[in-house]
């Protein structure tokens, strides 16, 4: 086996969904653990016709080069302790929120090497962002490969250890700010004589292009705003409604107190 993945929740099957689809791995070379599969009612075989399933979290790790820790931080600990033994010469990823690549560090020989991720939930609709901070331990190979994982189901960028609780709450919990701001613009166009079905329509693709434009052009979107922005028009007016009622302040407050939290959590 070269992958173990231990937690085969919403993330864990999206990250083994975007391998199979984009064949980094064929499914006889992954294992997958999660305690649900000792249940009666478990189905995922079905869904993964070739994957190796257990309900044990060592039996997966044994059998693997890489290992993804696709786990609540509630229980990230417990699976830890439960499998940093047995880690030598293997790559093990985290993707729990708040959990410091150097904590994981600590527990594990020190032939292991550490990558600490932080996707968000557009990776479900394969537009995630993922953010990547390698221990120094991990050969370019080695690097390669983990980019290519968070690379079939989205973008990836890679960054300092100290910048994650930044990412976390920039990309980890902006979607939530974002769909909070597409729903109150749908709220507006209800309000405006549109009904519910055409407001969300529009407000959900006007973000998504806007972002697009972002993403394709290169371009500040001040310089982007500017072109949508007549003198004396209809933009102009509501940006200046939007100033007034402090807009941009809040989401940087937003975006602040979020990564605040973050920390917190990692202590």
């Amino acid at each position: 086996m070269k992958l173990a993945i231990i937690g085969l929740g919403n993330m864990g099957q999206t990250i083994l969904d975007g391998i199979l689809k984009n064949n980094i791995l064929v499914a006889e070379e992954i294992a997958a653990a999660d305690k649900k599969f000792a249940a009666d009612d478990f189905s995922l075989k079905n869904k993964y016709p070739g994957l190796y399933f257990t309900a044990e979290n060592k039996e997966a790790v044994l059998k693997a080069d890489y290992v993804i820790l696709a786990v609540k931080p509630q229980i990230f600990s417990k699976v830890l302790s439960e499998i940093k033994t047995i880690c030598d010469d293997k790559t093990i990823i985290s993707i729990a929120a708040g959990i410091k690549r150097a904590f994981i560090e600590e527990q594990v020989p020190n032939n292991t090497g550490v990558v600490r991720v932080m996707p968000n939930t557009p990776a479900l609709v394969g537009e995630g962002m993922s953010a990547l901070s390698f221990s120094k331990k991990l050969a370019e190979k080695e690097k390669t490969f983990v980019k290519s994982i968070f690379k079939s189901f989205g973008k990836i960028i890679e960054i300092e250890e100290e910048q994650m609780d930044a990412v976390t709450a920039l990309s980890g919990s902006g979607p939530a700010f974002v769909y909070l701001f597409i729903e109150a613009l749908s709220d507006a166009g209800v309000l405006n004589g549109l009904d519910r079905e055409k407001a969300l329509k529009l407000a959900a693709q006007t973000v998504k292009g806007g972002a697009e434009m972002i993403l394709q052009s290169k371009k500040h979107p001040a310089e982007l705003k500017d072109m949508v922005t007549s003198p004396g028009g209809t933009t102009i007016a509501g940006l200046a409604s939007l100033e007034e009622s402090a807009f941009r302040s809040a989401v940087i407050k937003a975006v602040s107190a979020a990564a605040k939290r973050s920390e917190e959590l990692g202590k």
